[in-house]
């Protein structure tokens, strides 16, 4: 997989220098429970708890010779969930513009945006995180957000596990934390900010830091006592509950953060505008029939609206806060 080289990617300076932190896919303390794997260039530890390898993308299917759109979803959750979770609303989102699906999976948030970036995708759901750190570089474009179901909201909270005695933040020194990927909001742009507020610097607070892939997978970690507290995004969190219920009783939030602009949906500024404004309206009009209703209820989502940059402002500011901390004086 490529490494990424942004200094979004360079997240904690005292574990690893500035080379790719997102590379490495196997956590040191884990390597034989959950068959870890490290590659060299990294010296970051990553838990894999799943066997399978990352799905790197999918062949689009044969068809009338029409173009394919290239669809990619940042692996918030792990590989197969995401196909699970969203291959229907890609398949429907081709239909709807009349291309031929290519459903794009890529193994880490940087990924996602350097070939958005390269104009190598057409459209993404990205993490917030992604999206703020893409920004500078003004090569992609928000074009719709998603508005979810009643009470949900996107948020960063930190999970313990339930046996855990940990009841605030100054609890946790001295534990082996997980972020989720470099250029996650939820996952670890908000926890360092968070905790560098406080004086705290986690390379130095924390006796160990992991980054896990995803969300999910830090989710099973808590859940597992592999770690003693990962940072994940409250909506993975309130999902993985609603399909497992016994998560609820094998970790516990003790912590959440403010409420932030949701994951966009997302297109490169070189975009043809044709294409553009056809994905937009296939977007709008999701959840205006019972089909596109049932695409979007089991992964939480009321409705796509027109986006409201204003909506990404806090997190924009805790980006710049973040790379505030990682530049040097």
């Amino acid at each position: 997989m490529d490494k990424p080289q942004s200094s979004s990617g360079d997240v904690l300076r005292g574990v690893a220098g500035r080379a790719a932190l997102c590379a490495a896919l196997a956590g040191v303390v884990f390597a034989a429970v959950l068959g870890a794997v490290y590659l060299l260039e990294s010296r970051v530890p990553r838990i894999n708890l799943s066997e399978r390898g990352p799905v790197a993308g999918q062949q689009p299917e044969s068809g009338n010779g029409a173009p394919s759109l290239r669809f990619a979803v940042a692996t918030m959750v792990s590989a197969e969930p995401t196909d699970s979770m969203y291959g229907l609303l890609v398949k429907r989102i081709c239909k709807d513009v009349g291309r031929r699906e290519e459903f794009v999976l890529r193994s880490s948030y940087a990924d996602v945006r350097r070939a958005l970036e390269r104009g190598e995708i057409d459209v993404a759901l990205v993490c917030t995180g992604t999206y703020t750190r893409a920004l500078p570089g003004n090569r992609i474009k928000l074009l719709v957000q998603p508005e979810f179901e009643n009470g949900l909201e996107y948020r960063s909270v930190f999970l313990v596990p339930a046996r855990s005695k940990a009841k605030t933040l100054a609890d946790l020194r001295g534990t082996v934390m997980a972020f989720t990927d470099p250029e996650s909001n939820t996952g670890c742009f908000v926890p360092t900010v968070t905790f560098a507020q406080r004086g705290w610097q986690p390379e130095s607070f924390f006796k160990k830091i992991t980054f896990t892939g995803s969300h999910d997978r830090s989710i099973e970690a808590v859940a597992r006592d592999l770690v003693d507290v990962a940072a994940v995004d409250s909506l993975v969190w309130e999902s993985a509950k609603r399909q497992t219920p016994s998560l609820a009783e094998r970790a516990k939030v003790i912590w959440q953060s403010e409420a932030f602009g949701p994951p966009p949906i997302v297109v490169p500024r070189s975009i043809d505008a044709e294409l553009e404004a056809s994905l937009r309206r296939a977007f709008l009009a999701l959840n205006h029939d019972e089909a596109g209703r049932k695409i979007l209820s089991p992964i939480g989502i009321k409705r796509f609206t027109m986006p409201r940059p204003q909506d990404y402002e806090t997190a924009i500011e805790f980006y710049r806060r973040f790379e505030a901390r990682e530049r040097p004086e």
